[in-house]
């Protein structure tokens, strides 16, 4: 056979390393003891498919045992459709590590061990990975690479790859090395794909964000996991990140000149949301007016006041000043309406109707009770403050002011309570000399 593939070789043209990989690939095929090594893969063959139920029973326990409840179901799927495979695999591979250690080389058995390794992961794979051409791919490389090294071409082809080189400066890159990052960015592409869609169902699934923000913390997440999957393939295989770093240091610059008001709202955007101080719908004070939170942007927050302006405040004047929020732990807001009355009245009395006015109106909350206090005493007037409570802020402030101050005009007016005004009293004193004004 030996000298049959050395004549196909030459009249491919081909000599030298390869005619050598072509004699060690037949000196493997032709490798005793053949009947033996095939008896045992057949054994196990059989004692897979007879064990599949008891062994399926296993796996799955273990993967109760020891995986999140998330991850049981799905696992054990998986794990279900190549349970006599797997433990065929298991089995010859036991078998290969005794052999080998008491100085046997079954290859025909190690050919065996590699080609269910590569079934079994590309079975697997094939519930991980939804897309078809990733998992066409990865399919074609495992049984690339498990062909490969049954046939003992795997190391030398390495090796010859490796010869296969050219400098980029300092830099030396070869074939082998932009397999290799390929391969591993591939693979930590398909792991930045699992972790993305975990965090955009979470992210979906969070109440308390809006959909703008919803939607910016997806888009940072497409653009941050795989520049970090790049960054992790190419330091994985070797290649300096000097130069990147440099130019990520130009960039954050940049960044820092030209986008820093961007930058400090995007993040001030991002702290007001984790710390939850202010989110749509809280009734918020702004400036000499207050108005409701309807969207918090990746820039600004804007609030609708009830005249039917907006402003788009940035996120960074919140972080900075402080906000009002009279709905951050509850409603409740209380009332402050100054009023005053004749000294000639009744104190006593004028706070009792002040308090039964303001119950009679229905915003005002009967606990905490509302409450009439004197605060002093004027030039032309009793001075008094009733303070009441209401939980519905979002609903006006000035109408049920309106509400309760005409209740209590009203009761002053049964009552005959006075409500005075400033009053002056002029006096004209004639300048001496002159002759006062003859009236007409």
């Amino acid at each position: 056979m030996e000298k049959v593939l050395q004549s196909i070789l030459e009249v491919l043209g081909v000599r030298g390393s390869y005619l050598a990989l072509g004699r060690e690939m037949i000196a493997r095929i032709e490798a005793p003891p053949l009947a033996a090594q095939a008896g045992l893969i057949l054994l196990f063959a059989l004692l897979g498919a007879w064990q599949r139920q008891r062994f399926k029973r296993f796996i799955s326990y273990v993967i109760g045992l020891t995986m999140p409840r998330g991850l049981v179901h799905p696992l054990d799927k998986a794990f279900s459709s190549v349970t006599a495979p797997l433990y065929m695999l298991l089995s010859l591979w036991l078998t290969l590590v005794l052999a080998r250690a008491m100085g046997f080389d079954f290859a025909l058995m190690a050919a065996a061990v590699s080609l269910l390794a590569a079934w079994v992961t590309i079975r697997l794979l094939s519930f991980a990975v939804s897309n078809p051409i990733l998992s066409a791919t990865i399919s074609v490389a495992a049984w690339s690479i498990a062909a490969l090294s049954i046939l003992g071409l795997l190391h030398p082809l390495a090796l010859q790859l490796d010869s296969m080189a050219f400098m980029l400066g300092k830099l030396r890159i070869s074939v082998l090395t932009i397999i290799r990052a390929l391969v591993v960015l591939m693979l930590l592409l398909w792991g930045t794909t699992l972790i993305s869609n975990y965090l955009e169902r979470q992210i979906s699934r969070a109440d308390g964000l809006t959909p703008s923000i919803q939607t910016l913390l997806i888009r940072l997440l497409n653009l941050f996991l795989p520049a970090v999957a790049v960054v992790i393939a190419l330091s994985a295989v070797g290649i300096d990140l000097t130069a990147l770093t440099v130019l990520s240091g130009a960039v954050g610059i940049g960044i820092g000149l030209g986008l820093q008001r961007s930058v400090a709202n995007l993040v001030a955007g991002l702290s007001l949301i984790l710390g939850k101080s202010i989110k749509p719908g809280d009734v918020v004070a702004y400036k000499d007016t207050y108005g409701w939170v309807t969207s918090m942007g990746a820039r600004f927050v804007t609030i609708a006041t009830r005249n039917g302006s907006e402003y788009l405040v940035p996120n960074e004047q919140f972080i900075t000043n402080g906000v009002e929020n009279w709905s951050y732990s509850n409603n409740l807001r209380r009332l402050h309406i100054p009023l005053g009355v004749a000294y000639e009245s009744d104190m006593h009395r004028v706070i009792a109707i002040c308090v039964d006015a303001a119950k009679s109106v229905d915003r005002i909350l009967a606990t905490p009770e509302p409450i009439c206090l004197m605060t002093g005493f004027g030039d032309s007037a009793v001075n008094f403050e009733l303070r009441a409570w209401i939980n519905d802020p979002q609903n006006g402030l000035a109408n049920v002011k309106g509400a309760v101050m005409l209740a209590v005009w009203d009761r002053f007016a049964e009552a005959g309570i006075r409500i005075p005004f400033p009053q002056r009293d002029v006096h004209l004193v004639p300048v001496p000399g002159e002759r006062p004004a003859t009236p007409r």
